[in-house]
């Protein structure tokens, strides 16, 4: 559903009024009426709980389905930015566990970016987007208790909602346009927090002065929304006529969660211990959270059921669904997804970003992982092997996974192992994991088999096996970039399968690398001012602000 609302993306100082005459049933118009019927005034909003209630539902419309426009003149269209479906497939291209098949994510992929590339344009003004809606919905909502319209613990309930999704957009900034936390503690610069409704003009005139301020503050300010959200949401939400728990809409563990994931980014090991033991219980597997009642699927297939289906390791999902989605351009399992045939093994998918063989072939992913013979296949088509996490390229369903009980538990082994505080308990956490897809038993770590270095090792290695397809590979390069140990070295090189010769069915095998081409992509080092997206052109020519902030090299 649409949010009336007002949305302010800030690069084209415009106000988009959006409709939702569907919603709301409405049917007829005098001809003498001066209030459009397709759309609401805020007044008339924020005096109706209903109407409060598609508001705030209409910030999670926004982070699931904004605009994409191609700044060619051809016309917007919706491909899933931010949350739909983009976060996933462009935090997977920059990184070097998949291969771009058919130069869709081109100019990701290959890391020439400009400040006027599409990409970079539309999820700066997408997160915004939904920054801008989340704040101008706060405003109404915190009037509408102020009145008496809706009661305080309700409105209590928007506000968290309305400030995980706020965090939620200005991480997934800043991990892209700032370098990371764990390069000097914070200190470079940052992307603006914008904390203040642009729905008037003094409104936008002061979103246009707030400046970029330091990675450090960002993180500052997302963690001040996310207690708030802590603190006022339930640990389950339901939908009436749902057999289910939703997980589409925002909740104490969803919370808790990003929390630990944003403490992973800061390198402050204790902080996120701290908040992985609220969402886990007992010292062996299984694991189980006391909040939300997560916990793992049995296996990594079934814990993507396909279509809308939903199980207990999802913490947060964004909706997708057959009349709502990204579209054939950039829906999930067009993306990810065999583009053959039902008849041959296939979903009908595009394949269009499909596993790179520099992952296929990594030593640590043994040749029995049944992510690799379950959750992977042939294309059938083009010389590759793609996903089957998501299964849908008919109607394009399959919900956006953003949270899953597995991220938690081994963002949670990572944190106790770099601590140094109990190998153990970090080995069992990892194993909880991976177990499940590696059954053989000498292919499993023992007990006490791993310990310090070599256990965060093979803790950020299960990362990148378990989460592709999933848009986690950039996040792990960005903040790792700088650690003495474990650092990538930057944007690593990868395999196009643009190229000839680079991405072929004979360049496939299990723990080989002889097999491997040279990589076309080159490596991008950390120093680069390529490893940072640039402020996009439109924001920085009508933004005196960001006008002399942005960053090196563009």
């Amino acid at each position: 559903m649409k949010n009336f609302l007002t949305v302010f993306a800030p690069n084209r100082q415009r106000v988009l009024a959006l409709a939702f005459l569907s919603t709301l049933g409405f049917s007829s118009c005098e001809v003498t009426d001066l209030q459009p019927q397709n759309q609401l005034s805020e007044a008339a909003v924020y005096n109706d709980p209903a109407r409060i209630a598609l508001a705030v539902a209409g910030v999670y419309n926004a982070a699931q389905s904004g605009f994409y426009d191609p700044l060619n003149g051809s016309g917007l269209a919706v491909r899933g930015y931010p949350f739909g479906a983009a976060t996933n497939a462009l935090d997977d291209a920059r990184g070097e566990d998949v291969s771009d098949m058919a130069g869709f994510f081109g100019l990701v992929f290959q890391n020439q970016i400009t400040p006027s590339s599409p990409n970079v344009v539309n999820m700066w003004s997408n997160c915004y987007a939904v920054i801008n809606q989340a704040n101008v919905t706060l405003e109404g909502v915190r009037q509408a208790a102020a009145a008496g319209v809706i009661t305080a613990a309700v409105a209590q309930v928007y506000e968290g909602e309305l400030r995980f999704l706020r965090a939620l957009s200005h991480h997934e900034l800043v991990i892209h346009f700032s370098r990371p936390y764990t390069d000097n503690n914070g200190s470079k610069p940052g992307v603006p927090y914008r904390d203040v409704a642009a729905n008037t003009i003094a409104g936008v005139n002061a979103g246009r002065e707030v400046g970029r301020g330091t990675v450090a503050d960002v993180y500052t300010k997302m963690l001040a929304d996310l207690d708030f959200a802590e603190n006022s949401l339930p640990a389950t939400r339901s939908i009436t006529g749902a057999t289910a728990p939703s997980v589409t809409r925002a909740t104490k563990g969803a919370v808790i969660a990003l929390k630990q994931r944003l403490r992973l980014h800061q390198a402050n090991w204790t902080a996120a211990a701290a908040e992985g033991n609220k969402l886990i219980s007992g010292t062996t597997a299984p694991f189980t959270s006391p909040i939300g009642s997560y916990a793992l699927a049995a296996t990594q297939r079934a814990a993507f059921p396909g279509l809308t289906g939903v199980t207990a390791e999802n913490i947060f999902s964004v909706e997708n669904s057959n009349n709502d989605n990204p579209g054939v351009n950039g829906a999930l399992a067009n993306v990810y997804g065999s583009s053959a045939s039902p008849a041959n093994g296939g979903i009908n998918g595009r394949a269009l970003l499909a596993v790179s063989p520099n992952l296929y072939n990594a030593p640590f992913f043994t040749c029995g992982d049944l992510r690799r013979t379950v959750m992977m296949q042939q294309d059938g088509v083009r010389p590759a092997y793609v996903l089957r996490k998501y299964t849908d390229a008919a109607t394009s369903s399959d919900f956006a996974p953003i949270i899953r009980y597995a991220e938690v538990l081994l963002n949670q082994a990572e944190a106790i192992a770099r601590a140094g505080t109990n190998d153990a308990l970090a080995l069992q956490l990892l194993n909880a994991v991976r177990n499940r897809s590696v059954t053989t038993a000498a292919d499993q770590y023992a007990a006490g088999s791993l310990t310090g270095a070599a256990l965060v090792r093979a803790i950020l290695n299960e990362r990148r096996i378990e989460f592709v397809g999933e848009g986690k590979r950039w996040g792990d390069i960005s903040r790792l970039s700088p650690d003495p140990a474990y650092s990538p070295g930057g944007i690593p090189a990868k395999f196009s399968g643009l190229v000839s010769g680079q991405v072929t069915l004979a360049r496939y095998a299990c723990n080989n690398t002889t097999v491997l081409a040279t990589p076309s992509v080159t490596a991008v080092p950390y120093s680069s001012s390529l490893f940072l997206w640039p402020i996009p052109a439109i924001e920085v020519a009508n933004n005196p602000t960001l006008a002399s902030q942005q960053n090196p090299g563009y």
